[in-house]
């Protein structure tokens, strides 16, 4: 029985790519470092009262993180992002927060990525893939992609692809696309309606409430801010600074809040954030 558990979990792992890597736990995450200016963040999660999570980098592994990514759905137990603007010769750093439901939120400790290693098979002793379609030493292999033929994230034998199939059937809402060539798809199920973070007003990692405008200098921008009742708490006519950063004196209490971000009196777009206590 034990081992059935355990040749799911393989399995599971192959949907983002993660074989021969172990994911760690919240607040313990895994970065690596995929080359050509990507990295690739991954976390399991044990929580399910997780509100909000953000993965921040920075090139100072104390301060000066800046959110690059929020997750569309931060209670999966198993996630990752990939990051494909690493800024190529400089050494970058990563961190997460999490949000709980009631407020309270932590940081992981930040991280540097690690050296990429190709995934294993064990067709052969070498890491090159067998030619599509093909047996290899009497074994036949089966392709699998995430999204599109793009993405290529493991070889399997055929063998185990009816273990492999079920599992995604069985364990995520996700969908598997056989197609010729002895090749599969993963269609990834995407929630509609899901909360995402604004790339224009969020929090930082001090807490504090952060608007990043860069045309803010050429357009002009108002924002009004309410409460989740709809009581207006704070009305800026016009935001001058490309950077600006909000006290949180300006609300009244921790929790979600709501704005309208206006551009040459245009509605750009209607977002929240979350307030968290001080540390």
């Amino acid at each position: 029985m034990i081992k059935n558990k355990s040749g799911i979990i393989f399995f599971i792992a192959l949907l983002i790519g993660i074989s021969s890597y172990a994911q760690d736990t919240l607040p313990n995450f895994t970065v690596r470092d995929l080359g050509s200016g990507k990295a690739q963040v991954s976390w399991q999660n044990k929580f399910d009262n997780i509100v909000q999570l953000t993965v921040q980098r920075s090139f100072d592994s104390t301060g000066f993180f800046k959110t690059i990514f929020s997750s569309e759905s931060p209670w999966l137990p198993q996630n990752g992002f990939i990051d494909n603007k690493v800024p190529i010769g400089y050494r970058v750093f990563y961190r997460i927060q999490y949000v709980f439901t009631g407020g309270s939120y932590f940081f992981t400790k930040s991280k540097s990525p690690t050296a990429y290693t190709r995934i294993r098979t064990d067709y052969n002793s070498s890491n090159e893939p067998p030619p599509e379609g093909k047996e290899v030493e009497g074994k036949r292999y089966i392709k699998i992609y995430r999204k599109s033929k793009e993405y290529l994230i493991n070889l399997i034998e055929y063998k185990d692809y009816r273990r492999f199939k079920d599992s995604i059937y069985r364990y995520t809402k996700d969908t598997l696309q056989y197609i010729d060539n002895d090749e599969a798809i993963i269609k990834p199920y995407i929630v509609k309606g899901v909360w995402k973070a604004s790339g224009y007003v969020y929090t930082n990692d001090k807490g504090f409430i952060r608007i990043t405008i860069p045309s803010a200098k050429q357009r002009k921008y108002k924002i009004i801010f309410f409460q989740e009742g709809g009581e207006e708490v704070l009305f800026i006519k016009q935001v001058k600074d490309v950077d600006l950063i909000l006290d949180k004196s300006n609300f009244r209490h921790t929790g979600w809040y709501f704005f309208d971000l206006y551009e040459d009196e245009k509605l750009k777009e209607k977002n929240k954030f979350y307030l968290s206590k001080d540390r």
